[in-house]
């Protein structure tokens, strides 16, 4: 074994060893009992719990607290107002022009946060619409905020000529959000609610839970050169560690199921704008002849968000049709499934998050709980198909 692989098998056990503590002292605590997690929220739930905390009238009994601590963060300094008078909306309709995530009147000037936590494509000139609202509304100026998990930017095409501000949640909205923890220490509810939706944020963002386990990983890091070297070794092959779990564990797991339960599997994978793509599809007779397959596909960055369902499957170029298109079956699904999306007939997500303990299950299938997981919606699936076909 070469030096360097001494070096960097020396820092992993070392780091195993941190984890270890910090997950027992987890189940201590109580940590990992997490609501937000269990519910896993999707956009719209993101953009109630904001407006629920911004809003002066709220029920969290702050006042207008909260929602000074956001303008003091993302406003320009100098801005000024009876912020106990704002009215804060969620999925406020404004006509034609769409319906915005998270708006806030405040009588001389407005706010407008595009919530786009769980990484949805920009909607056509969306920016410039909610631009164009502000604009006809107030006289004074106005703000346009762009939220995201880590502050990229809105497309051109839906924001082209229009002064807009981004946010993350990974650090912007987390930092306002322990500010309010701070100032929520005298509301041991509204405090420890507080803390479960950082620690559900740091989850989503792919942070650490605990500062203390971050800062011993670094401080052993940075132990010696040798350690340095091994821990930059490792960060660099992050990505490349995931794709190699769900190719060498995961997809050959997931044929092990196709064919205890006759079906066929067909994967996809390659690299597209936002990282690695990755689809696997199962089908029989059944499913070809109705122009679906039982579908697991992740569908955010670096493997992140895994939904499953049926998924209309032909080419491309006769995608829309078939969805149109009459069929028996087809129709049986989408009437009792959950779907609103054009090439799906029935979708739900299957895991939010495809970070360390998702990848860590995965190295020994034979006993991954998230390997019965995708069995269980397999054997789900196919009943499903079974009543369908018998209408």
């Amino acid at each position: 074994m070469s030096e360097d692989i001494k070096d960097i098998t020396s820092l992993l056990k070392i780091i195993s060893n941190i984890n270890d503590e910090y997950e027992e002292s987890l189940k201590k605590s109580g940590e990992k009992f997490n609501i937000f997690e269990i519910l896993r929220l999707k956009e719209l739930s993101h953009s109630k719990i904001l407006a629920a905390l911004l809003d002066p009238r709220g029920s969290h009994s702050k006042g207008d607290l909260f929602l000074k601590l956001f303008f003091e963060k993302f406003l320009p300094k100098g801005v000024t107002n009876d912020f106990s008078k704002c009215n804060v909306y969620k999925e406020y309709y404004i006509g034609d022009l769409g319906q915005i995530d998270i708006y806030i009147d405040c009588q001389n000037f407005g706010v407008v946060i595009e919530n786009k936590i769980n990484d949805a494509g920009d909607q056509s000139e969306q920016l410039i619409r909610y631009d164009k609202f502000l604009k006809k509304r107030y006289t004074e100026t106005s703000y346009l905020f762009y939220l995201t998990k880590y502050g990229e930017k809105a497309s051109e095409q839906a924001s082209k000529d229009v002064e807009y501000k981004t946010l993350s949640y990974k650090d912007d909205i987390q930092k306002w959000l322990e500010r309010c923890k701070e100032e929520s220490v005298d509301n041991s509810i509204l405090n420890g609610t507080l803390t479960q939706y950082i620690l559900s944020i740091r989850q989503i963002t792919g942070q650490p839970r605990s500062e203390e386990m971050c800062k011993k990983i670094v401080d052993t890091a940075i132990q010696n050169p040798d350690n340095v070297k091994a821990a930059f070794a490792i960060a660099a092959n992050v990505d490349a560690i995931k794709r190699k779990i769900v190719l060498e564990h995961f997809v050959p797991a997931m044929e092990k199921l196709a064919q205890k339960h006759n079906l066929e599997l067909e994967v996809s994978n390659y690299d597209c704008v936002w990282g690695q793509y990755w689809k696997l599809s199962l089908s029989n007779d059944l499913l070809r002849k109705n122009c679906i397959s039982i579908c697991f596909e992740f569908q955010d960055k670096n493997l992140g968000r895994l939904f499953y369902g049926f998924r209309i499957w032909v080419e491309d170029s006769k995608m829309k049709e078939v969805y149109k298109e009459k069929n028996s079956l087809r129709d049986f699904i989408k009437v009792i499934g959950k779907t609103g999306e054009p090439y799906w007939i029935f979708c739900d997500m299957l895991y939010e998050h495809w970070h360390r303990e998702q990848l860590a299950d995965l190295v020994i299938p034979e006993k991954s709980e998230i390997i019965k997981n995708c069995e269980q919606k397999i054997k789900y699936l196919i009943d499903l198909l079974e009543k369908a076909e018998k209408g």
